[in-house]
């Protein structure tokens, strides 16, 4: 195996969440799963509301994010910025639960559809699913 390293920064708008040198990432695209090593060519893409996992020394941590920009340099510096970030072992299981069923009941039960943002609940829904599953598969393992 090479002894080559990537340097990954996960950065939000309020502070970088991530910063180290990793062997691979894997991140929830536009257009699917990619996983980056080593030397891969330079590229910016969309990421979507997923999950990014982080592959250092055998071990795999994950992140919770919702959508943004990733971008691979020439140097095997790799940077995601994104509106929000978090590592799943610091999600509050039970408030994303919460906030999920909030969601849900809000478009489920809305009496007013002319006052209610659907494109908005849509993406809430989508960001507390994404934070309920991601945190389930950390416990399962």
């Amino acid at each position: 195996m090479s002894d080559k390293k990537l340097h990954l920064t996960i950065t939000t708008p309020l502070r970088t969440v991530y910063t180290n040198d990793i062997d691979q990432l894997t991140v929830t695209t536009s257009v699917g799963e990619l996983t980056i090593l080593p030397d891969h060519i330079p590229l910016i893409t969309t990421l979507e509301i997923g999950q990014v996992m982080v592959k250092n020394d055998g071990h795999e941590v994950y992140y919770a994010i919702d959508g943004g920009i990733l971008e691979v340099r020439h140097n095997n510096k790799v940077v995601i910025l994104s509106d929000r970030s978090e590592n799943a072992s610091e999600i509050d299981i039970e408030r994303a639960k919460e906030a999920l069923k909030r969601a849900e009941d809000i478009k489920n039960n809305s009496s007013d559809v002319d006052k209610v943002d659907y494109n908005k609940l849509e993406r809430d829904i989508a960001k507390e699913l994404n934070r309920v599953k991601l945190t389930e598969k950390k416990q399962r393992r």
